[in-house]
């Protein structure tokens, strides 16, 4: 069968996938968004299904913190925002009967603080801030540099850069082997530039932009879900992220087992099998149709010697990479400092700092301290409580008086996070080339997760349900095989 479009699974998706029927008894490994999407929609059609998630909640990587905060304080740890274009989360959202909220993102307030000072992103504040721009770049403000060097690069690649089926065509390819800094580069933007500018790539951050392919950027920096194309309309889930993996698993109620790690996954002619832990004991379950979700980060905790993969699969397994990033929460007292909705971008270690709890109400707030790259791999290695002080002493340098109103704190590595080991997928040069294969099926084995997703940028919770609906299409055309 001939490989599904975007457009394909859109149109089969918005009719209720009709022509889906359940190839018998199913296992899906990961109770992530996607994995939660195909055991539901499998579910709804009386399907045999059963999810093994290895922790001991749902969600993956949405993931809401709620301890040790007070007053019903929490923060989000991982997926946090929604866009009116995000399909395929909406349409859950609407069935599952989770309501929203306004994105916190929505009214931030952002500005620099670097080499000891704040200023704002206008043209007025860079000048008074005496950075070491370009000559041609004098009078710009960042947003003006955002349509030079980002704005007008993608325009020179359209229709192909926002075409609804992505396919790296002739045009686009080349980029997909440059990366973002040295296509900025070639635009005419200095390095002072593009550190004022890459605080507004939300997908590139916790890598670098010296090795992430530029072809995958500008893809998203041209669609809807971009920070420099953002609008009022973007929302946040009320309550809580968490709460939208929860209404699944309350749907999927004894379907789903927790702190069952698969360990082993096997198939041939016959069918599948999947071994697992569940405490102390060793179990294994018969398929015929296993799903993966699992990120390619961690997938080497699954032994599959035996699970009959191609080399293009394994190849792009061992070769993907993922965004490391250390997220650290100060609960403070009172909010201290003048600004409201107050978002911060930083030469310090500490990179971004923002108030998490921008629409919470109550005295009391969380300051988020927000680490990428190797700076985060740096943090990783300290101990839970050497990382609440680091990130107070930064925050102490930027906004004194963090050490008197602070009460509490956490952190959460996501290159550590057991059964995740990475933020999100980060498409480095030649990025690409992987993706037919990340999210083509193997036999008995189907592979969806935002990482297998038709678009080369990962961290959105509708594109992990897109790669569901893609997956249950492809659960359905097996069959008639």
């Amino acid at each position: 069968m001939a490989e599904v479009t975007q457009t394909d699974v859109r149109r089969e998706f918005d009719r209720g996938m009709p022509r889906v029927r359940v190839p018998g008894r199913v296992v899906v490994i990961g109770a992530g968004l996607s994995g939660l999407a195909v055991a539901y929609e499998l579910a709804e059609r009386g399907g045999d299904v059963t999810v093994l998630e290895a922790s001991d909640r749902p969600g993956g990587r949405a993931y809401t913190l709620r301890a040790p905060f007070a007053d019903g304080l929490y923060a989000e740890a991982g997926a946090m925002t929604l866009t009116p274009h995000c399909h395929y989360a909406m349409h859950y959202l609407r069935e599952l009967g989770v309501e929203l909220d306004t994105a916190d993102l929505v009214g931030s307030r952002f500005s620099y603080f670097a080499g000891g000072r704040f200023f704002g992103p206008d043209a007025d504040s860079l000048d008074r801030a005496g950075l070491p721009l370009a000559p041609h770049e004098k009078g710009l403000g960042v947003a003006d540099m955002i349509d030079r060097y980002v704005r007008r690069t993608y325009a020179t690649l359209e229709p192909d850069i926002t075409a609804p089926d992505w396919t790296p065509t002739p045009l686009l390819a080349p980029y997909d082997q440059r990366s973002v800094y040295e296509v900025l580069s070639e635009r005419g933007a200095s390095p002072t530039a593009i550190d004022l500018v890459e605080p507004h790539f939300l997908e590139m951050r916790g890598g670098d932009l010296k090795t992430a392919s530029a072809l995958s950027w500008l893809r998203h920096e041209a669609g809807p879900h971009s920070l420099a194309n953002a609008d009022p309309r973007w929302s946040k889930v009320r309550g809580g992220t968490d709460r939208f993996p929860r209404a699944f698993a309350e749907r999927l109620k004894d379907r789903i087992r927790y702190r069952a790690p698969v360990v082993r996954v096997t198939q041939d002619d016959a069918g599948a099998r999947v071994t697992f832990l569940h405490g102390t004991r060793m179990h294994t379950l018969d398929a015929d149709r296993v799903v993966v979700t699992v990120p390619f980060s961690a997938i080497r905790h699954i032994d599959l010697t035996d699970a009959a993969l191609s080399d293009a699969k394994q190849d792009a397994m061992r070769r993907v990479k993922y965004s490391s990033i250390v997220r650290v929460y100060l609960q403070m007292r009172r909010q201290y400092w003048p600004q409201d909705h107050a978002s911060f971008s930083t030469d310090l270690p500490v990179r971004w700092v923002r108030d998490a709890t921008p629409r919470l109400p109550g005295p009391r707030k969380i300051l988020e301290c927000l680490i990428t790259g190797w700076r985060a791999r740096a943090l990783a290695v300290l101990s839970p409580e050497e990382r609440i002080r680091f990130a107070l002493d930064q925050v102490e340098v930027m906004l004194p008086g963090a050490r008197e109103h602070f009460e509490t704190g956490t952190s959460v590595v996501w290159d550590r996070q057991p059964y995740i080991e990475g933020a999100y997928i980060l498409p480095e040069v030649g990025h690409s080339s992987l993706m037919p294969a990340m999210r083509r099926a193997e036999g008995r084995l189907h592979f969806a997760g935002d990482h297998t997703s038709f678009e080369p940028n990962g961290g959105s919770m509708t594109l992990a349900l897109e790669s569901a609906a893609r997956t249950v299409l492809e659960l359905g055309s097996t069959t008639a095989a």
